[in-house]
């Protein structure tokens, strides 16, 4: 599973802890395209939190956010 940093990856939180200062609409900014929409499309509707961690799992690199 990759990591997220929300402060240019000088640390890495949890995904729950990363929602609580980031909206996933921002974040989504900075996701790989191809692993957002993979997500998307095997998960969508669901929550947040179900999203960013799908995406964690499946990502090609950490999310750094920043």
């Amino acid at each position: 599973m990759k990591q997220i940093s929300i402060n240019n990856g000088a640390t890495y939180t949890t995904a729950a802890e990363a929602l609580e200062e980031i909206s996933l609409d921002t974040m989504a900014e900075y996701m790989d395209d191809d692993a957002r929409e993979a997500v998307h499309n095997e998960l969508a509707p669901c929550s947040d939190i179900e999203f960013l961690e799908r995406y964690l799992e499946i990502a090609p690199d950490d999310l750094i956010v920043g």
